[in-house]
C-alpha cells in the first residue's frame, strides 16, 4: 500500500472533522478541508514528477464518459452561478468550495488512486472505523445524555442522541452511507474476524440511528434491503411474503398510528415538513431559473414562511427541492443527469455476467443509491462536508467498476 493511498484512507476516516473549525489569516476552514487540498497538492506533484502517472491519470479522463464529464462540468458551472446570486456571497463561496469544488476534488482523487478491488476493501475498512467511533459516542449518549447539545434531546424522557454532530438526523444520513458498504465486506471476505467486526458494527450504526429516531435512514435502510431483496432470485418471494406479512401487521397494530405519523407525515414533523415544502415552492415560483443561491434559503424564504413560531431551517428538507433552491434549474438538471448515469452503469453492472464479488459491489451501490433517493424525500443526504464527500466517493467507485478489467472479471 503506497503512501497515496494510506493517505487517502485516512482522509476517509477522518471524514467527520470538518466539524473542526478554524481560521487561517482570518479565512475560515476545516480540518477535512485542509487534508483535501492537501491531497490535491500531493496528487499534482505525484503526476508532475512521475510521467508514467501523469499519462494514467490523462488515459482516465479521456475514458470517461462525454455526456458524464458535461453533466458534472454543469454541475460546478451551476454552483458558481449560486455563489452570485446568493444574498451572502461570503457565506455562498464557503458552501460552494465546501459541497462542490472540493467534494469533487475528493472524489477525482480517490477515482484516480483506485486500481484494485482490494482497495474497495480498504475504504470500507475505513468506513467502519468512522462509523464506529460515530456510532459508539452515539450509543453511550443515548444512556448518559453527554454532549448532546439541546436540552429537549438531552432530557431522558425525550432523549435522541447526535453524537458528535449538532443534531440528530445527522446520524443516520452519515451511517446509513455506511452500512451497505460494511454489509457487502462481511459477504465478500473470507476473514470471519473482519466479517464479524464489520456485522459488529453495522448493528451499532443501526443502534445509533435507532436512539437518534432517524425514521428517514430506516426507512431509506429497509426499502433498499426489500429492492435488492426483489431483485436477487433466491431472496425475491421471501422478501415479498415478509413485506405483505409486516404491512398486515402495521394495519392490525396498535402502532398503527404512529407508523402513519411517522411515515406518512401525518404527525406533527410531517405537516411541519410539508408546509416547509409548499412555502419552497411559491419562493421558488418567483426564482425559478436561479433559485435562492447559496445559503439564501433561509432569507428567500421568510416572506412566504407561514408557521411564524416554527424556525425556517437551513434547507426545505427535500433534496429535490434544496438542489433547486441552492444551485437553480441548471444544479437540479445537472444532478439529475449524473445521478441517472450512475443508475443505468450500475444496473448494467448488476446484470452483468462478471464475478460474484463484482456483483456485491455494485449490489451495494445501488443500495446506497436507493437510500440517497428515499431519504432524499424528507431530508438532504448531500449538502453537509461529510455526505458531499461521501457521495463523489460513490461516483469514484461506480467509475472505477464500470471501466475495471481487474481481478473483478470472472
Amino acid at each position: 500500500m503506497n503512501i497515496m493511498w494510506r493517505a487517502i484512507l485516512a482522509a476517509i476516516v477522518l471524514t467527520p472533522t470538518y466539524l473542526i473549525r478554524f481560521r487561517i489569516f482570518g479565512f475560515p476552514t476545516t480540518v477535512f478541508e485542509i487534508i483535501i487540498l492537501a491531497l490535491a497538492a500531493a496528487t499534482c506533484v505525484h503526476a508532475s514528477y512521475y510521467p508514467s502517472v501523469r499519462r494514467a491519470y490523462k488515459e482516465k479522463f479521456l475514458s470517461l464518459s462525454p455526456v458524464f464529464v458535461g453533466a458534472c462540468g454543469a454541475f460546478i458551472i451551476a454552483g458558481c452561478i449560486s455563489v452570485f446570486v446568493a444574498p451572502d456571497i461570503r457565506a455562498a463561496l464557503g458552501i460552494w468550495r465546501a459541497y462542490i469544488i472540493e467534494a469533487i476534488l475528493f472524489g477525482i482523487i480517490v477515482w484516480l488512486n483506485l486500481e484494485r478491488e482490494e482497495q474497495l476493501r480498504e475504504i470500507a475498512i475505513a468506513l467502519s472505523i468512522t462509523t464506529f467511533i460515530v456510532a459508539a459516542y452515539a450509543v453511550v449518549q443515548k444512556f448518559t445524555g453527554w454532549g448532546i447539545p439541546n436540552p429537549f434531546w438531552r432530557a431522558a424522557a425525550t432523549r435522541r442522541v447526535t453524537s458528535f454532530f449538532g443534531y440528530p438526523n445527522a446520524v443516520g444520513l452519515y451511517v446509513e452511507l455506511t452500512i451497505p458498504f460494511l454489509i457487502a465486506l462481511a459477504v465478500i471476505t473470507k476473514k470471519r474476524a473482519l466479517r464479524l467486526w464489520c456485522l459488529c458494527v453495522a448493528l451499532l450504526a443501526a443502534a445509533a440511528f435507532i436512539f437518534a429516531e432517524s425514521s428517514g435512514a430506516l426507512a431509506a435502510l429497509c426499502v433498499a434491503a426489500g429492492v435488492l431483496g426483489i431483485l436477487a432470485r433466491r431472496t425475491r418471494w421471501w422478501t415479498i411474503a415478509f413485506a405483505i406479512i409486516f404491512a398486515a401487521v402495521i394495519v392490525v397494530s396498535p402502532y398503527r398510528q404512529k407508523f402513519a405519523d411517522e411515515f406518512l407525515l401525518q404527525g406533527f414533523s410531517g405537516r411541519l415538513r410539508t408546509q416547509m415544502w409548499k412555502e419552497t415552492v411559491v419562493m421558488l415560483k418567483e426564482r425559478p431559473l436561479q433559485g435562492a443561491g447559496f445559503a439564501g434559503y433561509q432569507a428567500r424564504v421568510k416572506p412566504y414562511h407561514v408557521f411564524k413560531w416554527a424556525e425556517i431551517y437551513l434547507y426545505p428538507h427535500n433534496l429535490a427541492l434544496t438542489l433547486w433552491s441552492e444551485l437553480g434549474v441548471l444544479g437540479v438538471i445537472s444532478f439529475t443527469m449524473i445521478f441517472i448515469l450512475l443508475v443505468r452503469w450500475l444496473t448494467e453492472a448488476y446484470c452483468s455476467k462478471r464475478s460474484a464479488t463484482y456483483h456485491i459491489w455494485a449490489s451495494a451501490l445501488i443500495a446506497e443509491l436507493i437510500i440517497i433517493s428515499v431519504h432524499g424525500l424528507v431530508d438532504i443526504p448531500y449538502f453537509k462536508n461529510d455526505l458531499s464527500a461521501l457521495f463523489w466517493l460513490l461516483v469514484a467507485i461506480v467509475l472505477w467498476l464500470r471501466y475495471s478489467r481487474s481481478s473483478l472479471e470472472n
